[in-house]
């Protein structure tokens, strides 16, 4: 483990009160730090960035955002239904593949509207057409995005304006799917400059796609994290009660999601049952469990759910959202819940094996200006300044992976609209703890366990933060500034920066 300062143990401290002390000389370009990680026990990150599952932070163009640059996204369940939920998560995994298994196709009898509510609901226009508009029956034509783009008849059927079989160029499967081969297919669309190759069976129906916009996104985004076939990898959230969870589990489970994240306020005892389920229903879904913050918790915790755990969240009420611990008087400083929770797993690997742990807020440092915002509840507008230091601290105090909120907030891919704010004559965003009132009136009250209960204590808040543009700017700079942190302290990567580390008090 890193070196932690003497006068640091036994106590309380957050990022602020340490600083990661340089004494080497380094020997290498900021560029050649490796910040590969572990988010679960089986699903490896080039970056350790987690978006959090908050209704302000992450949907469907967070989670791709951050697995494009590899990270993760987790997907609030805030939503009324949970097909809502579900429906983003599919937007995640359909974003890229090597192959498109299970493509959605119509009928030649199906409308250029048709295509353009798929557009609408998964952002794509390449649509196979098949006889009976299954994949069950043969391939009769394509239409694509050339063939709608300027069409206005949306009433027109798509037998009139697809490309014809005999016309196309297609891949066999025992060639391309049955090897794994992506790359003889890859080589045909492009000798051909197709937008879509159809692969197809002995039977002449099709059984994937392969896209060029995919291929190029892959060439585009090296660090993304993806799955076997390519595909974003993204978690969904569910809540901390088996009945409710269990539904959730099965539909996200149905269009591909990676992993769970049980989300509540505190660990609930529940939350073993739901790991187990979740395990024995589907072996392949990693299971986050949290949130935890001590020695004790972590015990606890991994005496009755080791074999169904894939990770640990730490952190209770230390985000810049939440206001637990000045509510209720319980929680602890983020830091040393990170570090005492990482000396705990590390001191029951050899029973239970290596569980990586997700630092869950407090990237920040003390507010330089904030004021009231005119609001029912405690709302206000937040100017803290983040910084990319205090990742490479939570790393540093034993975190594999750092889960993000109020950061990310304030760019273009989080959910909510940006506006001008006069008083601070600058644009900002919404952004709201998971336990206001304002969140509470859908379904976060489940993650504090009062969805039943008449009084409703908030442990959250509504501030506004610094709209930060786009994340496809902001992530590869904060990548940077991680990198340069550890560069700086003559670390190549994680492991090194945690075995040798000296952490010390400012």
């Amino acid at each position: 483990m890193a070196k932690l300062h003497q006068s640091l143990k036994n106590r309380e401290f957050w990022y602020k009160d340490i600083t990661l002390i340089p004494n080497r000389l380094p020997d290498f370009e900021r560029d050649e730090v490796d910040l590969t990680t572990r988010f679960t026990k089986k699903i490896a990150l080039k970056t350790p960035f987690v978006s959090s599952p908050m209704d302000t932070v992450t949907e469907s163009k967070m989670a791709i955002l951050m697995a494009l640059h590899g990270g993760i996204g987790v997907i609030h369940y805030n939503f009324l239904t949970i097909d809502e939920q579900i429906r983003e998560a599919e937007k995640v995994k359909r974003f890229m593949a090597g192959f498109v298994f299970n493509p959605i196709v119509f009928s030649p009898e199906n409308t250029i509207r048709d295509v353009y509510d798929i557009n609408e609901r998964l952002n794509f226009f390449s649509v196979p057409i098949t006889e009976d508009g299954t994949l069950n029956s043969k391939l009769v034509g394509i239409v694509t995005r050339r063939d709608v783009r300027y069409r206005k008849d949306m009433e027109t059927k798509l037998k009139d304006v697809m490309t014809a079989r005999e016309k196309l160029r297609v891949a066999k499967k025992s060639a391309t799917v049955e090897k794994n081969n992506l790359n003889s297919a890859v080589e045909i669309l492009r000798k051909n400059n197709l937008d879509t190759l159809p692969i197809v069976d002995e039977k002449d129906r099709v059984v994937a796609l392969v896209t060029d916009s995919d291929i190029r996104k892959q060439e585009q985004f090296p660090l993304a994290t993806v799955d076997e076939n390519k595909r974003l990898r993204v978690f969904i959230a569910v809540e901390a009660r088996l009945k409710l969870a269990e539904e959730r589990i099965k539909k996200g489970f149905a269009v591909g999601a990676d992993g769970i994240l049980i989300d509540a306020g505190v660990v609930f005892r529940e939350q073993l049952a739901i790991a187990k389920w979740a395990k024995k229903s589907f072996p392949k879904l990693e299971v986050v469990l949290g949130s935890v913050d001590s020695v004790e918790m972590v015990k606890e915790l991994l005496k009755g759910s080791a074999r169904y755990c894939d990770g640990l969240r730490v952190g209770i009420g230390p985000g810049a959202a939440c206001i637990t611990q000045q509510e209720l008087g319980t929680g602890r400083a983020q830091a040393s819940a990170v570090w005492d929770c990482a000396e705990a797993v590390k001191k029951l690997e050899r029973k239970y094996g290596p569980v990586p742990i997700i630092a869950d807020g407090g990237i920040k440092i003390p507010d330089l200006a904030k004021f009231l915002f005119r609001n029912k509840e405690n709302s206000e507008i937040n100017n803290d300044i983040q910084k990319p230091g205090d990742i490479s601290k939570a790393l540093a105090l034993g975190a594999q992976t750092v889960m993000m909120g109020k950061l990310l907030a304030g760019l273009d891919e989080a959910p909510g609209e940006k506006e001008f704010d006069y008083e601070e004559n600058k644009m900002v965003k919404k952004y709201r703890g998971m336990g206001s009132s304002e969140a509470m009136e859908k379904r976060a009250a489940v993650r504090y366990g009062m969805e039943k209960m008449k009084i409703k204590v908030p442990e959250g808040r509504v501030m506004k933060v610094p709209y930060r543009g786009s994340g496809y700017d902001f992530i590869p700079k904060l990548i940077a500034g991680v990198k340069q942190s550890f560069q700086k302290q003559g670390f190549k990567n994680i492991k090194e920066l945690q075995k040798e580390a000296d952490i010390r008090p400012i």
